[in-house]
């Protein structure tokens, strides 16, 4: 599950730095740029929200299956 979340940010940070450089070297008017790293932000929240959620909901998956198990006697 760690790596997982790891290669996820890793994959989503390396998205934004790609997609913030080719908007820096991109000839374009301040009011375009600003335009379109509004547009990537809000895509990028929604992708980490979406993310967001389905990791919660895979937790509440194993919490539910890890009550189904029998608990472990202590030695």
């Amino acid at each position: 599950m760690k790596d997982l979340i790891k290669g996820t940010a890793l994959l989503l940070g390396g998205a934004m730095l790609g997609a913030a450089a080719a908007l820096l070297l991109t000839p374009k008017t301040g009011e375009e740029v600003r335009k379109e790293i509004k547009d990537l932000a809000e895509e990028a929240k929604k992708q980490v929200q979406d993310y967001c959620d389905k990791v919660k909901q895979d937790l509440v998956e194993v919490k539910a299956e890890a009550k189904k198990q029998p608990k472990a006697k202590k030695a």
